[in-house]
């Protein structure tokens, strides 16, 4: 029985990660888009900055996704489908607000 419970509460702890994860990953996403500046010089750095940023979260992704796998697999399978179930409600949201805001000044 206690076995169990530590199995649950690894599976909760790594539910928070990917919650907590996919927000502040696609906060951090979004303040790097929005400081996009339309200059043909500093956008190309811009976007290599972008870029390298994206594939350092990918790494750290990676990592949580490993220390998941050694406590508790199921934990990591739930972390996975929390990070893609967030990401998708932020991007709807943001996309919503978006058109809101576009909506809005174009009348």
């Amino acid at each position: 029985m206690e076995n169990e419970g530590v199995k649950v509460i690894w599976i909760i702890f790594w539910i928070l990660i990917g919650a907590g994860w996919s927000v502040l990953s696609f906060q951090w996403l979004r303040k790097s888009v929005e400081e996009i500046q339309p200059q043909p010089e500093s956008q190309k750095h811009a976007l290599k900055g972008l870029f390298l940023r994206r594939f350092v979260m990918f790494l750290l992704v990676a990592l949580l996704l490993y220390l998941a796998l050694q406590t508790e697999p199921i934990g990591a399978i739930a972390m996975v489908i929390v990070i893609t179930i967030a990401t998708w409600v932020q991007v709807i949201i943001y996309n919503r607000r978006l058109n809101e805001t576009t909506g809005r000044k174009e009348h």
